[in-house]
């Protein structure tokens, strides 16, 4: 596996020295050249992570090759005063003060005792409990080191073979509504903040959180339901599960009496999350709620001082302030205006026919996804300015067309395309679910989003979004 690691890395700085030796590409300037060879030597140390390196590493190999290329300092790191990277930093906080808590283990268990234990109501409970995480924090480490410890546990309870069908249905089905449903709210998931850093200038006022809710809660709720549905139906065991509820009311009440931080992280992330809704009331930013939360949490000492530094991932944040940069460096190194010629056309032509438009962007990214394996994030960089025109000419409101690219973003076919089946894979020690599981996965999801959109383009053109 190190060796592969290492070898997928060369491939990526080879192929990165091939681009800036011969630059191949006619009407490409030599610094758009430069700058994308710089990209692909970053992408393969995030893709690849050799030795473990830090996401850091890519970031900083993408930063100093754009400056020493000659793009100034403010287009580079442009991405850091992004609105996004200003949700992104509190909402991890929230999401910390979640976990340390103990609040969300809380949360989860109190759901899973109030059922008698099935594999059709421990599918309920998880979707539950995904909701009113996702409502609490838009980090989905979070909700994942939350949830899958909890499904693991319910797998040893059960006396469940590791990877077997019944071990992969309550991992998977967990790992599902953690991640999917707060898709559907601009602060549910990190899609909101990201997305909005990539918007050109002009449409980040139409991201709103209203208008978020409004396209995006419809489609992924059904998303939801149909993935879960089908990897029930698909690995539902015959057996029956061989716990009963009083197992998880002992596990429940192993947690203690509800303490006072656990309270008061309540009571604040429950306040945030009425500011973020009313927004249209108030006119008070999404960052600046979130930030003034954050602000609150520190105030009642639920976060300390030392915990400013060390309760986020600060690699993460640094990776996302990179990657929001890269439609400005794209668009500077006049990357974006040369690749445009060939892909705007064809993307303008679908977008004649919004649905068929919507379906083939989805289709077309699911692909680019098997290369541009960190969520897809270049793609959406080098793409975001068609987001004007898919507005100015067709009236494709940009998060209607963000559903598509977000479809693709989740989507799990292997497991390196999705890190978030690996983090997963990691917290379980990879007892959860085998390869054959994630790809069965992978295809109920594809499903499932295909269905959805097509569903909800009815509810879209009901409240005249689609066209």
């Amino acid at each position: 596996m190190r060796h592969t690691k290492v070898l997928g890395t060369l491939i990526f700085v080879l192929c990165a020295g091939f681009l800036a030796v011969l630059r191949p590409f006619s009407g490409l300037p030599d610094q758009g050249h430069y700058v994308c060879a710089t990209v692909l030597v970053a992408l393969g140390l995030w893709i690849f992570r050799p030795g473990n390196v830090p996401y850091f590493a890519g970031a900083a190999t993408l930063i100093c090759g754009a400056l020493f290329f000659g793009l100034p300092l403010e287009v580079v790191t442009g991405g850091f005063t992004s609105s996004g990277v200003w949700v992104l930093i509190p909402a991890l906080y929230l999401g910390y003060a979640l976990a340390k808590t103990g609040l969300g283990k809380r949360i989860a268990y109190f759901v899973l005792k109030s059922f008698r234990p099935t594999y059709f109501t421990i599918i309920v409970s998880w979707f539950i409990i995904g909701l009113v995480l996702s409502a609490l924090t838009p980090s989905i480490t979070v909700r994942l080191s939350v949830v899958m410890p909890i499904a693991m546990n319910l797998v040893e309870a059960c006396r469940l073979a590791d990877r077997s069908r019944g071990s992969a249905l309550i991992c998977l089905v967990a790992w599902g509504t953690a991640v999917l449903p707060g898709t559907g709210w601009l602060t549910g998931s990190l899609w909101g903040p990201f997305m909005l850093g990539f918007l050109p200038p002009e449409m980040k006022p139409l991201a709103t959180f209203d208008m978020w809710f409004k396209i995006m809660a419809v489609p992924w709720f059904i998303i939801t339901i149909l993935f879960v549905g089908l990897i029930y139906i698909l690995l539902k065991p015959r057996a029956p599960l061989a716990i009963t509820q009083e197992t998880f009311r002992k596990q429940y009440h192993a947690l203690g009496k509800i303490s006072v931080q656990e309270i008061i992280t309540g009571i604040i992330l429950a306040g945030a999350l009425a500011l973020f809704a009313t927004e249209r009331y108030h006119h008070v930013s999404t960052a600046a709620c979130a930030m003034t939360a954050v602000l609150a949490l520190i105030l009642f000492q639920v976060i300390t001082f030392s915990e400013i530094r060390t309760g986020v991932n600060w690699d993460i944040i640094v990776f996302f302030g990179v990657v929001v940069s890269l439609s400005g460096i794209f668009t500077k190194a006049e990357i974006s205006g040369w690749i445009r010629p060939f892909v705007e056309p064809a993307v303008l032509s679908l977008a004649q026919t919004p649905l068929t438009f919507l379906i083939v962007i989805t289709l077309g990214f699911w692909l680019i996804r098997f290369i541009d394996v960190p969520w897809g994030f270049s793609t959406i960089a080098l793409t975001s300015p068609l987001f004007i025109p898919l507005f100015v000419n067709f009236g494709l409101h940009p998060v209607l067309v963000s559903v598509a690219v977000i479809a693709a973003g989740n989507s799990l076919f292997l497991a390196y395309t999705q890190p978030f089946i690996m983090i997963s894979d990691t917290i379980t020690q990879s007892r959860g679910w085998s390869a054959r599981h994630v790809a069965l996965g992978g295809g109920a999801y594809a499903v499932s989003v295909v269905i959805s959109i097509l569903i909800s383009s009815i509810y879209w053109k009901a409240i005249h979004v689609l066209p």
